[in-house]
């Protein structure tokens, strides 16, 4: 049975390891300088080499032909020979996920450990897994953790450090692994292919590193998969058999797409996407991370190094995206790709949420305002001639109110649009029907009616309808425009009349004198040095 990658390629001297150079240059400046501490815990994410880096430092400090000025173990003594096979006696690898109990710890651990080496210099236990020993093991252990025999020397590797109690954690050197970052991984690959005498594309190599997030073990067991498939050279096409078909600048197109807010443009890609077989499940995970990255370079480019790395061509193009977008729009498109993911596996037509979730956001991320919304739909009269609404000039905005109105009173009309045929119903009417509307809404949207019962009908101009509201959170629901358009739908229902809605922050007389009591008793308490609350 042929070796696995992993198996067959584990670092044999210091040099070899991956990543972790934090953590190689400490142990290597102690082991040339003599200076080993009794007790190491290493801990991080799986498959990154904790145990790996445990065998090379138990095999370093009882190296025979080790030279002095240097922590390279030279493989090639019996000492060397006998850890690298596994086959040494005085180097015991206990894995306490199977050993979890006290009698276990006291036999393999605590009573081995009295007895002096009996061909090396040091006796090196590495245990596994650590977190998963009970309570009265850790407790059975601490006893020699503290007071160790000069020739023993305990390695403690765990996954869930928050698992292992102070008090061991205490008499150890800890040392954080971290995640293997993609550059690194896709180094340690190439090494492996060319060992392998197999020639793998480059992409290749970068899709199985951002795939293995970070855990050089799952990078090598990808590869093993890959290299698996035979033949000469191993492409992105060849790879989709074993990986998940997906491509980051397959990403980057769609959220262009987004960006331009080019709604055909976005469902046809969809669509052609899935006639080349790619799979929308990996997809939709793939622009989550791609977005997660714009996200984070929106709120401090620093920041980005917190997320997938990219090489060039692909930052460059990262970059140019990011310019497209504001941090709400960003917001906004997760959020619609987070709710779109689980409904693509259940869904009749797979496709079909995301051309969805495009269409949303390229159509509502398009409208501004309340105003230019109306600005460009068409409104059907009573009559059977059609009225047109007219669209504000380009690149001209309505000027700002020079004040804000007074409270109580109401808003001056905005004259973006001219209205059309009177609707066939009056404020009043409406006014004495409001509950009615509540009620409606309520047969279509759960939350919907609180914020519609907190407004209240102020001026019918033609058919448009303004309405006013306390809070700033009411007025940007009612304005929101699927709940925009639900409004309206209820209100032709009652009415019978094509009704349009403009909804502002107009705090009615009972909100506008308690704000006026609340600012002249702060002001009166201020006078005191205090503050009426």
């Amino acid at each position: 049975m042929s070796e696995t990658l992993y198996r067959k390629y584990r670092p044999q001297t210091f040099s070899d390891l991956t990543g972790q150079n934090h953590i190689k240059i400490t142990l290597e400046n102690e082991i040339i300088t003599g200076k080993i501490a009794h007790a190491y815990l290493f801990c991080g994410p799986r498959g990154i080499g904790k145990t790996t880096s445990a065998r090379l430092f138990a095999k370093a400090i009882n190296c025979a032909n080790r030279k002095p000025d240097t922590a390279e173990p030279c493989n090639e003594c019996d000492s060397c020979r006998e850890i690298t096979l596994g086959r040494s006696l005085d180097v015991m690898e206990v894995d306490a996920a199977s050993h979890t109990g006290v009698d276990n710890v006291r036999e393999n651990i605590i009573e081995n450990a009295r007895f002096a080496p009996s061909r090396l210099k040091y006796k090196v236990f590495i245990i596994d897994e650590v977190h998963m020993l009970s309570t009265s093991a850790f407790n059975a252990l601490l006893k020699t953790l503290e007071e160790p025999p000069a020739h023993a020397i305990f390695i403690l590797a765990t996954t869930e450090i928050h698992k292992v109690p102070a008090t061991i954690i205490s008499r150890c050197q800890r040392f954080d692994f971290r995640k293997i970052n993609i550059t690194d991984l896709v180094e340690r690959l190439n090494r492996l292919v060319a060992g392998e005498g197999i020639e793998v594309d480059r992409k290749v190599l970068e899709r199985i590193a951002r795939e293995s997030e970070g855990c050089l073990r799952d990078a090598e067991s990808l590869l093993g998969q890959v290299l698996a498939l035979g033949g000469g050279r191993i492409n992105l096409e060849t790879v989709s058999l074993v990986l998940p078909a997906s491509d980051f600048s397959l990403v980057f197109t769609l959220i262009k797409y987004i960006a331009l807010k080019n709604a055909s443009g976005g469902v046809k890609f969809i669509n052609q996407l899935v006639l080349d077989g790619i799979d929308l499940n990996q997809f939709v995970l793939d622009t989550i991370d791609v977005l997660r990255k714009i996200l984070l370079f929106k709120v401090d480019e620093s920041l980005g190094n917190l997320s997938l790395e990219y090489d060039e061509a692909m930052e460059r193009e990262l970059r140019e995206v990011v310019a497209k977008f504001d941090t709400r729009e960003i917001l906004s498109v997760i959020e619609v790709f987070l709710a779109k993911k689980p409904e693509i596996k259940t869904s009749a037509i797979p496709q079909f949420p995301l051309e969805l979730g495009v269409v949303e956001l390229c159509l509502g991320a398009s409208v501004k305002s309340n105003d230019e919304a109306i600005g460009e739909i068409k409104i059907p009269a009573r009559s059977r001639e059609t009225v047109y609404v007219k669209k504000p000039d380009s690149g001209e905005r309505p000027a700002a109110p020079e004040s804000s109105p007074a409270p109580g009173a109401m808003p001056a009309p905005k004259p973006v649009f001219d209205v059309g045929e009177t609707v066939g119903v009056d404020l009043e009417t409406i006014k004495n029907r409001w509950g009615d509307v509540v009620s409606k809404v309520t047969d279509y949207n759960a939350s919907l009616p609180i914020s519609v019962s907190l407004s209240r009908p102020l001026a019918l101009e033609g058919n448009l309808l303004r309405l006013g509201t306390n809070y700033k959170f009411h007025k940007d629901r009612l304005t929101e425009l699927k709940n925009k358009i639900l409004l309206e739908k209820v209100l032709d229902e009652i009415f019978c009349s094509k009704i349009l809605t403009a909804t502002d922050v107009v705090k009615d007389e009972a909100a506008a004198a308690e704000e006026a009591v609340g600012a002249a008793a702060n002001n009166l308490a201020a006078e005191f040095g205090g503050r009426v609350i």
